[in-house]
């Protein structure tokens, strides 16, 4: 399958041929192997890695109420096959599409999460992901998993959304057990230091 032509050359059709590949990696066929998809993924630049995170976003949400099959069947084995292993691409937009991608995996979110977790940064805006976690229910369901989730994204980010408290909330009502956890306090502190 081999990527000859260098994704900047393509210029505004690079994100659409990222976009194209992952969901051929997706879906797969008889006339490419994994390798061949592995190969020209991980000669993607860190745009291009962007775009595809995006694209494995939209394809789980676009499953439905299947989601969870998906994930299973299509998404983890293309990030465990086909994803380039090196961090060094990570960024703030691929931790955004893969916190979305972990909370779309609904029942299936702590697979996902641990999935994917290596990959995760503090995003400079997690506000609508936050929103998404808080709106998900997810906290009460997997509060530790949730916990490892926020811990993984915030930081010290000089403003952070009011629903950072509502998920605190959920997972110490439904764990409380995580209070005493010093991801659960740091993120406590960092909420009332920003008046949340």
């Amino acid at each position: 399958m081999g990527v000859r032509i260098g994704y900047t050359q393509l210029g505004e059709h690079g994100r659409q041929f990222a976009a194209f590949l992952t969901y051929a990696a997706l879906e797969p066929v008889d006339t490419y192997t994994p390798q061949d998809f592995q190969t020209a993924v991980g000669a993607l630049p860190q745009e291009g890695l962007q775009e595809s995170a995006q694209a494995l976003v939209q394809a789980l949400e676009g499953a439905g109420e299947q989601r969870e099959e998906y994930w299973k069947n299509r998404i983890r084995p293309f990030w465990q096959n086909i994803w380039p292993q090196s961090r060094d691409l990570a960024s703030n937009s691929i931790t955004d599409s893969l916190v979305r991608l972990s909370i779309a995996a609904r029942s299936e979110f702590p697979s996902a999460l641990l999935t994917v977790l290596y990959w995760l940064l503090p995003i400079e805006h997690p506000h609508y992901v936050v929103h998404l976690l808080s709106e998900s229910g997810l906290a009460e369901r997997f509060p530790e998993d949730s916990l490892r989730l926020l811990n993984a994204i915030i930081s010290d980010q000089p403003w952070i959304s009011r629903e950072l408290g509502l998920c605190l909330a959920a997972i110490s009502k439904a764990a409380p057990a995580l209070l005493q956890d010093h991801r659960y306090q740091r993120l406590a502190e960092y909420s009332r230091r920003r008046g949340i």
